[in-house]
Formats: C-alpha cells, sequence, structure tokens
C-alpha cells in the first residue's frame, strides 16, 4: 500500500498507510508519553497516556492504536490533551499506593517520570489507600500489587512472547488484580522464571530481589553482551553500577532471541554461589 502524509505538530511526515498515529510521531520525532504500550507488545489502547488531538475527530483518540489516513493533521499537546494526561496520571495516583521514596523504582519509574514531567506536585482526587498484597513466594522477584496500575504489560509478554499464558487478570474495576494461574501464589505457579514480566513492568510492581536499591538509571551503565550459559548466545545487557552487575537484562534488538533470556541466562549468574576452581582439580 502507498504511504500516507500526516501532519504531527506542525511537522508532516509520511509513513505506511497502516501505521497508528505513535508510530507516526516516531517518525516525526515527536515524543507522545505512553505507559501500557511497549516497542515488543502489541497495542491495546489501555492506560489512555497516549491521547491525541485529531483533528475532525469528536473526541481525543489513543495514538498507539488509532490509525493513519492521507491528510490527517494531529496535535499531541494541546490543552486538551494535557489536561487529559494530568486527568489520567491523578487517576492511576489515587487508585493504588504509589510511595515513590520507598519505592526501589524510584529514579527508574515510567509512572513517576511522567508525573515530574506534567507537573503532579498534589492529589487531585482522594486517595483509595486500599489494602493490596505483596507476592514473595517467587524466588527471584517479587510483586507488589499497591505498585500495580494494570498496564498489563506482563501479561502480555508471557503471552505474546515467551508463551507461557501464566499471567491473568481477575474480578474488575477496582478490585482488578495481576494473578498467576488460578490465582496460586506465583512460586507455586507455571511460571519458567524467565522475567521478561520484570523487565516491560513501568513501575515498581515486579521488584528484582538480586538489583532492588542498587541504583537507578542516572547512576547505573548499560553494556550489551552475550549470555555464555549455552550455545544458543542470546543477547543480554548488562547493567552495572561502579563496576559491578547488579541485573541482566534481555536486549530487544539482538538475536536470535529479540530479549528474551531463560532463568539460567537472567538470574543465575548474580545468584550463583560456587566459586571458580582456582586449582587443579586432581582426585586422590
Amino acid at each position: 500500500m502507498p504511504d500516507v502524509r500526516v501532519t504531527i505538530d506542525g511537522k508532516e511526515v509520511s509513513v505506511p498507510a497502516q501505521s497508528t498515529v505513535l508510530e507516526a510521531a516516531e517518525a516525526a520525532g515527536v515524543e507522545i508519553p505512553v505507559l501500557c504500550h511497549h516497542p515488543v507488545l502489541k497495542p491495546i489502547g489501555a492506560c489512555r497516556m497516549c491521547l491525541v488531538e485529531v483533528e475532525k475527530q469528536r473526541t481525543l483518540q489513543p495514538a498507539c492504536t488509532f490509525p493513519v489516513t492521507d491528510g490527517m493533521v494531529v496535535h499531541t499537546a494541546s490543552p486538551a490533551v494535557m489536561d487529559a494526561r494530568r486527568f489520567v496520571l491523578q487517576l492511576l495516583f489515587s487508585e493504588r499506593n504509589h510511595f515513590c521514596m520507598f519505592c526501589q523504582q524510584s529514579g527508574s519509574c515510567e509512572l513517576q517520570s511522567l508525573a515530574y514531567q506534567y507537573g503532579l506536585d498534589h492529589w487531585e482526587y482522594d486517595r483509595a489507600f486500599p489494602e493490596m498484597p505483596v507476592d514473595a513466594s517467587r524466588k527471584y522477584f517479587a510483586m507488589d500489587h499497591n505498585r500495580c496500575i494494570l498496564c498489563r504489560r506482563c501479561i502480555r509478554v508471557c503471552d505474546e512472547m515467551v508463551g507461557n499464558h501464566t499471567l491473568g487478570l481477575k474480578n474488575r474495576g477496582a478490585e482488578t488484580m495481576v494473578i498467576a494461574d488460578m490465582d496460586v501464589p506465583f512460586g507455586e505457579s507455571s511460571c519458567v522464571s524467565c522475567g521478561s514480566c520484570l523487565q516491560v513492568c513501568p513501575t515498581g510492581a515486579l521488584m528484582d530481589r538480586a538489583s532492588a536499591y542498587l541504583g537507578a538509571d542516572e547512576e547505573v551503565t548499560r553494556v550489551k553482551s552475550r549470555c555464555m550459559a549455552c550455545s544458543v548466545g542470546c543477547g543480554v545487557e548488562l547493567v552495572l553500577r561502579e563496576g559491578r552487575v547488579i541485573r541482566i537484562e534481555g536486549d530487544w534488538d539482538a538475536e536470535p532471541n529479540h530479549g528474551l533470556l531463560c532463568e539460567i541466562g537472567r538470574f543465575m549468574p548474580l545468584h550463583e554461589t560456587r566459586q571458580r576452581a582456582r586449582k587443579p582439580m586432581v582426585r586422590d
């Protein structure tokens, strides 16, 4: 199909006909905030942070799912759009217990970054303060439902990329929660400990036990490498602080794994207690 011309914030760009507004904005160099969207996952338009104003449309539209048409004119930072995004953020912060000063993800949290970006310096609505559980039954990570924003990234990566289908949702409305299998503890579920859900989580809801509180984004460096655990040679990103590896993540751009790692590649190097042999292992 031929390309279409789209104007975003005064910038005209040519994109494939089946592109979304978000993809067109990326091509034009215009940043649109997202929370539920992730480049490796299918868009679902759940969080509504990417709302934009499309001329001749009656309401604001989610950029991650709304398709472009030839001659479309989009405004990503109009007063109506900015107010809508602040409204979404205020609702997200009021629904659960988000206390950034105590969270291990502070400084690396996408929700926190957007709160700073949109000037949230007070609560517009009363806080719900629900009593939410913390599932710490898994060896390598814990699930804190107080910090979950129900973006469904963890569920989608488990379904779409890993193919394990461990995670899902229960209940509706304010009582909605992410669950494992038929609402069993993570430690008793069919989870294979690949850690993909951990890597895509935009908040501190999924906590890596090994790297918690060891460094925010501005305090660490990232080095791309290869996993040596087997012959596949998956691409990894080593997260280092002061020369020490504190976390291992999958490299989304690397082949053959495209970001996926197994339990051994992601967690074992940091949890291995055996020491390297320092002398010949000669039997008596």
